[in-house]
Parts: structure tokens; sequence; C-alpha cells
């Protein structure tokens, strides 16, 4: 090994690491704060985004200004930056990733950092609340999976957000058909 060449860590641990924690809460926060769904999809709507259209999406992740918008974007950035740097992602499979991020979900529910994924089941409606909160959990687990993989767009800022704001879209969506499953459920 060069001295060049650093030593990753493995992810088998990584739902115990402060800074994999710190952006898994940032991120899943990032989501929560989208204000605007309508002009997030339609900014992003023909796959491509002008510095006109890059300069409103703070509107649509409910920033009070551009400015504000842009220092968080590139907090995540860094942060992102230096997972890359602890741990080679490019190693494992999709699955494995997944099952990382859903153990920090786990870790940051125990701490209660993560107010918004506590579960409450109603008792009527257990199992189609259970069915809803682990297809929630694991479509926001991919949708970080999706983030980590924007960080080679973040390099700049026009196609980091397009690829972003992609991954959130993806995750409301999703999310939304997690929502239709457990209400057909609950009517079955």
């Amino acid at each position: 090994m060069s001295s060049e060449e650093v030593l990753k860590l493995s992810i088998n641990n990584i739902d115990k690491d402060p800074l994999f924690q710190d952006y898994v809460f940032k991120m899943q926060n990032q989501f929560n704060s989208v204000q605007d769904y309508t002009l997030l999809s339609s900014l992003l709507k023909d796959g491509k985004i002008s510095n006109e259209e890059a300069n409103l999406m703070y509107k649509a992740y409910g920033y009070s200004n551009n400015e504000e918008f842009r220092f968080e974007y590139i907090q995540l950035s860094n942060i992102m930056r230096q997972l890359w740097k602890k741990y080679d992602f490019n190693a494992y499979t999709n699955e494995e990733k997944k099952a990382a991020v859903l153990k920090t979900y786990k870790q940051l529910s125990h701490k209660n950092t993560f107010n918004s994924m506590q579960i409450t089941l109603n008792s009527m409606y257990d199992d189609c609340e259970k069915i809803r909160v682990n297809c929630i959990l694991s479509v926001a687990a991919e949708a970080t999976i999706m983030h980590l993989g924007c960080s080679a767009l973040d390099v700049t800022f026009i196609f980091g957000i397009l690829c972003h704001g992609t991954s959130i879209l993806y995750q409301k969506t999703a999310g939304d058909n997690c929502n239709l499953a457990a209400n057909k459920c609950r009517t079955t």
C-alpha cells in the first residue's frame, strides 16, 4: 500500500459513527423541511436546471433565502466528502448500504434524536402501520444512499442540487406509495 492509499473503514459499524449519524439525521431533516414539492418537481421536470431555477430552490426547501440554502448544501456536501474519505461505499451492494442506513435510523431512534421516526402504533391498525413504517424507513434508506451517490456531482452546485432534488422527489413519491398501501391494507 502506498503512502497515498488510505485504508478505509468497513460500513458494518457505520451506525455508531457520529459523522454518519449526523449525515443521516440532516438528510432526513432536509427531506422533512421541503415546503413545496410542486415547485421542486417543476424545477427538475426536464432533468436539467438553469441558474435561475437553481436560485429558486431555497423556496422549495423552505429556506428563508438562497444563501441559507447554499450554506446548508455546502455543509452536507462537506459531510459526504468526509464520509467518502472514511468509507469505500462502492465496495458494498445497495442492500448492504441500505442495511447500514436502517441500523443508523434505529440507533438514532434509540437516542431520541430522530423524533420523526418514532413509531406509535394504533392497536386497530397495528399490522398496516407496521407495513407503512417499514416501507417508509426502507424508502428513506434508499434515498439516503442516492444522496451519497450524488456526492460526485456536488463539485458543481447545479448538478448536485439536481441529483439531490431528484433523490428527495423519489423519497416523497415512494413514501406516498407506502401510505397508499397502508390505507389499502386498512380497508381490506
